[in-house]
């Protein structure tokens, strides 16, 4: 089993014992749980695919690989390797070819298909081209976030403040990279490697490396997202209790269209003698929108055998 679903069996089986919860802490923790659920749910995260049956995604595979035994080999290629960027907008040992660049809103299970529109390419040498210019057609309202947002550091949905809470709204902190309609990997842009992808994970959401991740925001018109929360409490992954305090800001500004988020990991607690799991907790996330890819932002491109 893929660690997504086992992460989604496993909040599936907490939230349908809710009845069992005594606690104020247990119900707390089942909240928790049930909006991971949902977002994993209605995201479509590195592997794109969680609301397709494992039979179905197995036999479209083996279609592919029929059809088109060399755009196959090529994938091997690069299997289990990630490429990044030197500061150039190029990534560096790219030998797949031209590769399209795409922003996913939704997953259409009649089709088995994800739904996308193109925002970019990458070139044959690995050059990056990002204009997003295309409208996104399905979108919730931007005053969904606080069940949908992907972070999961905000701890009391009241302190989010909207303006036009009602906009159409997407978040995605990821492209998708596709090759005739066949997703191949995914780009993420940031200037740490561990952070985009802790930033991503559930299971690594609260930890401490510091450094920075970019998302892509479609907004329907202008529209902002506010948010600050001082929070004490555990954020422990094993069970052993880790009391840390931290501080979670949103100051995102929208305009109608195309926008960037810049969520940056900032200060460490240190436990060396914790299990790996929960050696290190972040002290601070702030959230910014940013005009443009910052000038030391590398690009990270994890092929989809990763």
């Amino acid at each position: 089993m893929k660690p997504y679903k086992q992460i989604l069996v496993l909040l599936i089986f907490m939230i349908g014992h809710a009845t069992f919860a005594q606690t104020s802490e247990q119900q707390k923790m089942i909240d928790k749980a049930a909006r991971m659920r949902d977002s994993l749910m209605e995201c479509i995260n590195l592997d794109e695919v969680m609301q397709q049956a494992e039979a179905q995604h197995k036999r479209m595979e083996k279609d592919i690989n029929k059809t088109d035994k060399s755009k196959k080999a090529s994938v091997v290629t690069v299997k289990n390797k990630m490429l990044s960027s030197t500061n150039n907008k190029k990534l560096a040992n790219w030998n797949l070819g031209i590769a399209d660049l795409v922003f996913n809103h939704g997953y259409d299970v009649r089709k088995n298909k994800v739904n996308y529109v193109k925002v970019g390419l990458i070139e044959a040498d690995g050059t990056i081209i990002l204009n997003p210019s295309e409208k996104i057609p399905t979108l919730k309202p931007l005053n969904n976030f606080k069940n949908s947002n992907i972070f999961y550091d905000i701890h009391n949905p009241d302190v989010y403040e909207y303006t036009n809470g009602e906009a159409g709204f997407q978040l995605n902190s990821y492209l998708l990279v596709y090759q005739n309609d066949r997703k191949i990997g995914v780009l993420t842009v940031g200037n740490s490697e561990k952070v985009t992808s802790n930033l991503l994970t559930p299971g690594n959401l609260y930890f401490g490396d510091e450094g920075y991740l970019l998302s892509w925001v479609y907004a329907e018109k202008d529209c902002a997202i506010k948010a600050n929360e001082e929070w004490k409490g555990d954020l422990s992954n094993t069970g052993t209790p880790l009391i840390v305090a931290t501080n979670v800001s949103y100051d995102l500004n929208f305009k109608a269209g195309w926008n960037l988020v810049k969520t940056e990991v900032i200060g460490t607690y240190h436990f060396p003698d914790a299990p790996e799991e929960d050696r290190s907790r972040y002290k601070k996330h702030q959230h910014t929108s940013v005009a443009a890819i910052p000038k030391d932002a590398t690009y990270y491109f994890r092929p989809s055998s990763y």
